[in-house]
């Protein structure tokens, strides 16, 4: 098509040239910048007693969980973590603010938490426990089932994920992962960022032309029509995924950076216990955040053809916002397993670690795809016809609006 690159430069410089892009990309940084770093601000009080600062605890706790980087969730560090925690007295009401705590469990915390997760046990329940690694992991096998059951998934899904469990290597090895997780924490705040700034920034693209009355002169190119939709298409999925890709390395490396990158390699079991797939906790961040930029593409050709059907930037960026709000406040019981997935798996509901490590998968000729496998394939199909669909509705508009 003639004249794409020239019409496609023009769009860019079109773009980057607003205020409202600028603004908003710092508003952005801004509120990712604060994400990573909200767990170090303020101060613990209790009874209106201030006990430590969150920076204080994070520092404390973080040379801790370094002290057990490295070593296997097994017998001997289970023996510890009740030994530990054998000597935090139980007639308190606040056990935490004893220092028996301080000096012999909280070194010991960060175990402790998993085992809670895995098993339900409370503080009395660990104190008259006899350690026992099989038990333990029986235990994380048991939840696994009933998880699986709750949704509940089909008995093909099942084996499919007790195959990838047996893949896994046991006992589970712990190290310091400080950075990944928090990134995994961040994800559903970045996500929704990412989906505002498309809106905001990509609502007007097509509408300024019908409410400025300059859609004539533009569709004056030698080239006709399709140059100038393409062109337009083009420019906001670059800076769609420009922005997305931006987001993405800024909160790396803010996490990366200040919380450290050990842990690349730890199961991502130890952390997120309810996923089966063997995967290290660093390919869940790359995973999580690859498929981001993927739904950013989406996105954007999403608002651009609202923009172009109701032909005004307020009803389009309504219409964005409102998907968005949607999409984090709705959410369908798992009973309902079809609409529920499909719900879930939707571009304004889907950007959430819980949904990126969904154990409901798609079965397609007897073999499961888990959501990370799928999701970014139908993506791109859907990035593809609502393009094509676009373009219908851009030049049926010229036909009979002119």
């Amino acid at each position: 098509m003639r004249n794409l690159g020239t019409i496609y430069k023009y769009e860019m410089k079109k773009l980057t040239g607003k205020k409202l892009l600028w603004v908003t990309a710092f508003l952005c940084v801004a509120a990712i910048v604060i994400t990573v770093f909200a767990g170090l601000i303020g101060t613990y009080y209790v009874d209106g007693k201030p006990i430590e600062s969150n920076y204080e605890a994070y520092r404390k706790d973080q040379a801790y969980r370094k002290n057990l980087s490295g070593r296997y969730i097994a017998q001997e560090l289970l023996q510890e973590t009740v030994d530990g925690y054998s000597h935090v007295p139980t007639n308190v009401a606040r056990y935490s603010l004893t220092e028996e705590y301080e000096t012999y469990a909280r070194p010991y915390s960060e175990i402790f938490n998993l085992i809670r997760s895995w098993t339900g046990m409370d503080l009395a329940s660990l104190q008259n426990w006899e350690p026992n690694e099989a038990a333990l992991y029986e235990a994380r096998a048991q939840r696994l089932e009933n998880n699986w059951q709750s949704i509940p998934l089909t008995d093909t899904e099942k084996e499919f994920w007790r195959n990838k469990e047996s893949q896994i290597d046991t006992p589970l090895i712990y190290d310091y992962h400080e950075g990944y997780e928090n990134m995994l924490n961040c994800f559903l705040t970045v996500g929704v960022l990412m989906l505002l700034f498309v809106a905001i920034c990509l609502s007007n693209l097509f509408a300024d032309e019908h409410s400025r009355r300059t859609d004539q002169l533009v569709l004056s190119s030698i080239g006709g029509k399709a140059p100038v939709y393409w062109a337009k298409i083009l420019a906001g999925v670059t800076v769609s995924v420009a922005a997305a890709t931006i987001m993405t390395l800024m909160t790396m490396s803010l996490n990366l950076g200040y919380y450290g990158a050990e842990g690349f390699e730890m199961p991502f079991q130890s952390c997120f216990s309810t996923y089966s797939y063997p995967i290290t906790i660093g390919q869940a961040c790359l995973i999580a955040y690859g498929i981001l930029i993927v739904a950013s593409i989406l996105a954007a050709v999403f608002v651009m053809v609202i923009s172009e059907l109701f032909r005004s930037g307020i009803v389009t960026l309504a219409i964005s916002a409102g998907l968005i709000i949607l999409g984090n406040v709705i959410m369908i019981p798992t009973q309902y397993r079809v609409i529920a997935q499909i719900w879930d798996w939707s571009p304004m509901a889907y950007l959430s670690p819980w949904n990126v490590f969904d154990p409901r998968t798609l079965t397609l000729f007897g073999q499961c795809f888990t959501s990370w496998q799928v999701v970014p394939v139908v993506y791109i199909l859907l990035s593809v016809v609502l393009a094509v669909a676009g373009k219908y509705i851009y030049q049926r508009y010229q036909i009979s609006g002119r």
